[in-house]
């Protein structure tokens, strides 16, 4: 694609913590179209490598530099010379003034004429030529993203030419992924490896894209993003309201749909055994590879394991199982049927049955129908985690303990207690309204129980929203119910 147009959108100028980065890749561009040259970028996935490409293609076009850019394509993977049709369709123009051994040879190669194919290096030599002669009247860049899906004989094109610009005042800037092999030859080509954001500038990204979560949610997304840009933008999109505001915040986060894309597409490529694996190690979450090869079905054995290492999703080096990136986690479970889940939880139920919390987390996981002797054992586990001081943990428990309660009082009074825990042990009063009002409702729209005033108490008299006279009022009554 010829980018004689406006650049595309995403403007450097917003960009946050890549000060670094746009420094190189500025100075890249303003040397190549002096004398020419090639550079590299390598990052994971959403890390920001495309912005970089975007903010390089704008700078070309403030100063006059003809830009064409192409990506490789997964469905184009398998086209001979595909990917360097899309380098060079906009140059077409330009075939006329080669040679006639050139013009031919990249006539042939590009579908253009019928003949019998070229020699690869004259085909890369014509190629090289054109794009020099493209650049005599004004310098040009050629930007591709996704090299790795390039089809082989347009990468071994492509990395000819890379590395034969200087002087010619064409510039090449090319992005991959990160442990993704690819026929285009990379030695000899400068290259920049672009890291996640540190800590700072990615609280200053969620911070300024995202300022309404509540602050234990921003920590854990700062968490599980790991500096990731697409990753702190995308987190937040996922998440329901009462998530943002730290009311219910999953053990795994959610996925946006760009995020499953990233993440998910390299776990759909292992074999079955292995993604069953990896489902059982997510929920299990200790990382024991005595847990896995324990409590997983016959017919799944450790050494489907390997498959997950090669493609450096997992390490498995120090003994226990570890997730490179903690989103490749969500994007596991995201992957799998809720009865594979169910299923899985079930298994690690009966595993851990001498250890009365991780049995009772399994089981409500695995529970769909309202069953007591569930919710019992969730709340059995709330009163343990409030004595451990993990309030927030302890409202978790009492709210599935609520979802899994078939009668409406029993219902009614964990929710109550999950609004108490908030008012009294976090401060955090912002979803008390709305859990008083479920309990209120859960319980056939009656008073509610003692708890529910004590609660409600609590928030009138914390939020500045009543004064003592009515916070006393409602206690009374409920005592007199």
């Amino acid at each position: 694609m010829d980018g004689d147009g406006p650049p595309r959108s995403g403007a450097a100028e917003q960009l946050i913590g890549r000060d670094h980065d746009l420094g190189l890749v500025r100075g890249f561009v303003d040397e190549a179209m002096v004398s020419g040259g090639a550079l590299l970028l390598s990052g994971d996935a959403g890390v920001g490598k495309t912005v970089l490409l975007d903010a390089a293609a704008g700078q070309a076009h403030g100063a006059g530099t003809r830009v064409v850019r192409a990506a490789g394509v997964e469905f184009e993977s398998t086209i001979s010379f595909a990917g360097l049709h899309q380098v060079l369709q906009p140059l077409l123009a330009g075939l006329d003034g080669l040679t006639d051994p050139y013009r031919t040879a990249l006539s042939v190669a590009l579908g253009l004429d019928q003949g019998a194919p070229s020699d690869q290096l004259l085909v890369s030599n014509a190629a090289l030529t054109l794009l020099v002669q493209a650049a005599a009247d004004r310098p040009l860049l050629v930007i591709v993203d996704d090299l790795p899906w390039l089809d082989r004989a347009s990468a071994v094109v492509l990395g000819f030419v890379a590395r034969r610009l200087a002087g010619s005042r064409v510039g090449f800037l090319g992005a991959y992924r990160s442990g993704e092999g690819s026929f285009f030859e990379r030695g000899g080509v400068p290259h920049h490896h672009v890291q996640p954001l540190d800590t700072t500038a990615a609280a200053a990204l969620i911070e300024a894209r995202s300022p309404s979560l509540a602050p234990r949610v921003r920590e854990r997304l700062l968490t599980e993003a790991q500096g990731n840009p697409l990753a702190l933008l995308e987190l937040p999109v996922a998440l329901t309201a009462p998530q943002r505001s730290g009311a219910a915040v999953p053990e795994l986060l959610p996925l946006s749909h760009r995020l499953q894309a990233v993440f998910a597409s390299r776990v759909e490529t292992l074999p079955a055994a292995t993604r069953l694996l990896l489902l059982y190690a997510v929920l299990d979450g200790t990382g024991d590879l005595r847990v896995l090869a324990a409590a997983t079905p016959q017919g799944t054995g450790m050494e489907d394991l390997a498959h997950a290492e090669r493609a450096g999703l997992v390490d498995a080096t120090t003994g226990r199982l570890a997730f490179r990136h903690p989103l490749t986690r969500s994007a596991v479970v995201e992957l799998a049927t809720s009865e594979q889940r169910r299923e899985v939880h079930r298994a690690l139920a009966e595993y851990w049955a001498d250890r009365p919390e991780r049995r009772a987390w399994h089981l409500a996981h695995a529970t769909v129908e309202p069953t007591e002797d569930v919710a019992s054992l969730l709340e059995a586990v709330a009163r343990d985690t409030v004595r451990r001081g993990d309030a927030g943990g302890a409202i978790a428990a009492l709210l599935r303990a609520a979802e899994l309660s078939p009668r409406g009082y029993e219902r009614s009074r964990r929710i109550a207690e999950a609004a108490y825990l908030g008012a009294d042990l976090t401060g955090d009063l912002r979803d008390v309204p709305r859990l008083l009002e479920e309990a209120r409702l859960a319980d056939g729209g009656r008073a509610g129980p003692l708890v529910a005033a004590v609660a409600a108490a609590h928030h009138i008299l914390l939020s500045g929203e009543g004064d003592l006279d009515t916070a006393h009022r409602l206690l009374v009554g409920a005592i007199d119910m």
